[in-house]
């Protein structure tokens, strides 16, 4: 209103020339230009994008803040900044409830678009009704098998049959599984190519370390049951970074040596992963390609002018053989 006031224009004018709508002769925009600058007015940013629904935003919901979304976090900043949008992070830290709450909130903040690592499959019929309503939702890293929405995922289903199978051809047979949380929709695949590469070869699955996902204290206590238990094994596999960290310092502080008693594969390739002194075998996922293709794929249902089927990417991975196997 005051610079409307001060360059002698109406409010709608102003309007016009802050926001680009429509055409300002040289004249008054000169005049609104300098009543800005003596005024020292800065326009509310917030308040602009709601008044234009400009929504040029993308949120991402992951399932917890770990090392093994870093890359898939970065890829996604770098291309929505490259495309003009902003990025608005979040975790959910495996509660549904928490999830469905920052999903409400992405909605009501008139978010562009959705990228979600989804950690159950208890707020579906939100996602479904959110699609509906002309947000695109992508799933990355996870996905809800009965929601129609597109997903960038890992072929970990073919990773574990073949670090399972791998073991067994190196001449395992107690292969132990650190861990399965059946709460979560976190190493589902996974467990099922650990499973089905035991039953292609006729053994036995129960050595499976169920454990509490993303919660250090509760698998280390596992696997000290685990292992305290004496039920013979002579391989694991570890399904994320933390696991198979918690893994080698327990088997070190019990005397077990890998690979001679126990041979170890884990899954997320780190920087210290080959740098130890029995470097560790591991399935290495592209984190940071799997970043960068759901957020083009989201983006190109944002820009589309019409609604598209959804796509699912599978991305493969791969399998890096070192002296712990």
């Amino acid at each position: 209103q005051h610079v409307a006031e001060l360059a002698g224009v109406s409010r709608a004018t102003v309007s016009a020339h802050l926001n680009k709508t429509r055409y300002v002769s040289p004249e008054l925009a000169e005049r609104i230009e300098a009543a800005i600058k003596e005024l020292n007015y800065t326009p509310d940013p917030l308040a602009r994008a709601l008044k234009l629904e400009d929504r040029q935003t993308i949120g991402l919901i992951i399932p917890v803040l770990s090392q093994f979304y870093t890359p898939m976090i970065r890829a996604i900043n770098e291309v929505a900044h490259q495309n003009g949008y902003d990025l608005l992070l979040s975790s959910s830290e495996e509660d549904a409830g928490r999830e469905r709450d920052l999903l409400e909130m992405y909605v009501a903040k008139r978010i562009s678009g959705i990228l979600l690592g989804p950690c159950s499959e208890e707020n579906q019929d939100l996602l479904a009704e959110i699609q509906r309503s002309h947000t695109p939702v992508v799933q990355v890293n996870r996905k809800i098998a009965g929601l129609e929405a597109d997903s960038v995922v890992s072929d970990t289903f073919r990773a574990a049959y073949q670090a399972t199978q791998h073991l067994i051809e190196r001449g395992r047979r107690q292969i132990a599984y650190l861990g399965h949380d059946p709460t979560t929709l976190c190493n589902a695949q996974k467990k099922e190519g650990y499973d089905a590469a035991l039953r292609a070869r006729g053994l036995e699955g129960d050595l499976v370390i169920t454990v509490k996902e993303h919660d250090g204290a509760q698998i280390a206590a596992a696997l000290y049951a685990f292992i305290d238990s004496a039920r013979p094994f002579d391989a694991m596999i570890c399904t994320t970074q933390g696991k198979t960290a918690i893994a080698l310092r327990i088997l070190a502080e019990r005397g077990i040596d890998v690979p001679g008693r126990v041979a170890l594969i884990g899954f997320d390739d780190t920087p210290w992963s080959g740098l130890l002194c029995t470097p560790v075998t591991v399935v290495s996922e592209a984190t940071y390609r799997m970043g960068e293709e759901a957020a083009n794929l989201l983006l190109k249902h944002i820009q589309a002018p019409e609604p598209q089927p959804p796509e699912h990417i599978v991305l493969e991975t791969e399998f890096i053989v070192r002296q712990s196997t």
